[in-house]
């Protein structure tokens, strides 16, 4: 399966910091149904070059436990690291229960409704399918779930 970058423009306003934690949610989402494939090691390459970041995957893999997110970031790179876990969950194929209670919960620290990161990973996988380009589909769920 190719494997596609959701965003094609970096649009960074974040400091180093909170790029390195957006990473580290996506790995620890990777592994939140007990292993990491090569799709979703690729997909967390990609954003992290996207944010001008490295990834170091074994010190993260060392430390798993120890990832905690900061959600004291703004809302759209809130809104970014929802996307783009969701994105992550759909890249295996397959959306695991583990992974979406994690978006969930994520979602929620983020100020995000729980119903509401629900539907925008059902709405992604609608999306999707219906061979959407990701920019297009981010835009729409902006529209409908993103910050104000």
């Amino acid at each position: 399966m190719p494997l596609q970058n959701p965003f094609q423009k970096n649009d960074i306003e974040e400091p180093i910091d909170y790029r390195h934690a957006y990473i580290e949610q996506l790995f620890k989402m990777a592994h939140s149904d007990g292993h990491m494939d090569e799709c979703e090691y690729h997909f967390i390459l990609k954003v992290a070059q996207r944010l001008e970041v490295e990834v170091d995957f074994e010190h993260m893999h060392q430390n798993l436990k120890n990832i905690s997110l900061d959600a004291s970031s703004s809302q759209k790179f809130g809104f970014d690291l929802l996307f783009d876990m969701s994105w992550l969950m759909l890249v295996d194929g397959e959306i695991d229960d583990q992974e979406l209670e994690l978006g969930m919960n994520i979602g929620t620290q983020l100020g995000f409704r729980s119903p509401n990161v629900r539907q925008m990973v059902l709405s992604i996988v609608q999306h999707k399918k219906m061979g959407l380009p990701p920019e297009e589909i981010k835009n729409k769920m902006k529209q409908r779930f993103g910050p104000e």
